[in-house]
């Protein structure tokens, strides 16, 4: 990694709280540690150490971070946050990852048991394309995936403003299209391709399957994103202990409809330890 400096450094690591316990949050394309914001007062009022970071390549601090081949798929990210986890000695903690962010954090549990007492995944999917040959609906076919990739190199800010608009859905109080196209836009546009490129063609779907530490899924009920089916499928083949309906519209529920997502994770925290 670039120079001296620390993951915590590199990946602008924050840590809000206290006490013996952790909590990792995981943000996903497009956006970074500030779309808890809206989460954090609830998170934080569960007695333990909130950690956020940002993703590699996801901030102009993190840039430097990302390395087209160390993240050509989510594995790459896997392994940073577990060298994040493990330089502060973060262990059993809740980790909360959203859509990309919440596949990284499964990734991560499977490479290091014991590092997360649970995953909570919020509009995540373990395969975005679909596989006719097994009868599953990820929501885009191939040549869908490819083009939108394509759209993106060619033109990226239009692309960026069209994809806001699709996949952003309902706007909230303090967060919408536009806020969306203001983050995409942020985004180095060849760091921007590779990461989409990383989450759009990814198959989870073995590891998922093969998941141990017990997994929370909750879900907006219209994501333009995650179909229900991709949901109900990571519930079951990943053995979640609940699988939540959130009567929301869009692919960012935590930070357009906030209220009904924390009582979701409140209800996915009142279960005790069984990892």
């Amino acid at each position: 990694m670039p120079g001296t400096r620390t993951w915590a450094e590199g990946l602008n690591a924050t840590v809000r709280g206290s006490g013996a316990r952790w909590m990792v949050l995981g943000h996903g394309f497009g956006a970074d540690q500030s779309s808890w914001d809206a989460q954090l007062p609830g998170l934080l009022g569960t007695g333990r150490q909130v950690l956020r970071y940002d993703l590699a390549g996801a901030t102009p601090h993190t840039q430097a971070w990302f390395h087209p081949e160390r993240h050509r798929n989510l594995f790459g990210f896997a392994e940073d946050l577990v060298m994040l986890a493990q330089e502060l000695g973060v262990s059993r903690a809740v980790y909360v990852g959203h859509s990309l962010g919440a596949m990284v954090g499964l990734l991560a549990a499977n490479a290091v048991p014991g590092l997360f007492s649970r995953v909570i995944a919020i509009g995540a999917s373990a395969r975005y394309v679909d596989d006719p040959d097994e009868g599953y609906v990820g929501g885009l076919s191939r040549a869908g995936a490819e083009a939108l990739l394509a759209g993106m190199g060619a033109d990226y800010v239009a692309w960026a403003n069209g994809f806001a608009r699709n996949v952003v859905g309902a706007r909230g109080a303090h967060f919408g299209a536009s806020e969306f196209t203001d983050c995409l836009l942020a985004l180095r546009p060849d760091i921007a391709l590779g990461m989409l490129r990383a989450t759009l063609l990814s198959d989870h779907r073995e590891d998922v399957r093969r998941l141990a530490t017990p997994l929370y899924v909750i879900a907006a009920q219209r994501d333009p994103v995650v179909p229900v089916s991709a949901s109900q499928w990571l519930a079951e083949q990943g053995r979640a202990k609940r699988l939540l309906w959130i009567d929301a519209h869009g692919h960012f529920p935590h930070m357009t409809t906030p209220e009904p997502v924390a009582e979701a994770l409140r209800e996915c925290l009142s279960d005790p330890d069984d990892a």
